[in-house]
């Protein structure tokens, strides 16, 4: 009977340690939420794009010094997906909105993203978030 308890409280702890164990760092939610991203129309006489407006919110309890977005982007031609990193001091629950030039050397296909959110956060304490 002992041996059965011993094995049992065993199976229990180790059952306890693997699931603990197995969840990773980056599986913590996005603190940053994007409300609206799209790409911008062209100025008139030009097929390129006029850069990229995202608009987002910091959702975690810290000051954030930088955020980079992975913004996806299909044309006729090519399917993108590119980066573009915002640095400035963004207080939590501040509704940010900001152009970027970002596929504004492409011919504009219109303005939906075929994807948007933020891939890496750092925070004015040091601290840093990663997709």
């Amino acid at each position: 009977m002992t041996r059965l308890f011993a094995a049992v409280l065993s199976l229990g702890a180790l059952a306890a340690i693997l699931q603990t164990a197995t969840v990773p760092a980056s599986a913590a939610s996005n603190p940053i939420t994007v409300t609206q991203c799209f790409v911008i129309q062209p100025k008139p006489l030009s097929k390129l794009a006029g850069g990229t407006q995202i608009a987002y919110v910091n959702n975690s309890r810290k000051t954030v010094t930088s955020v980079t977005f992975v913004v996806g982007y299909r044309n006729a031609e090519n399917h993108f997906l590119r980066r573009v990193t915002d640095v400035g001091q963004f207080t939590p629950g501040t509704p940010i909105d900001h152009r970027f030039d970002l596929y504004n050397d492409i011919t504009y296909a219109g303005k939906q993203t075929s994807s948007c959110y933020a891939s890496s956060v750092k925070f004015i304490d040091g601290s840093s978030w990663n997709a």
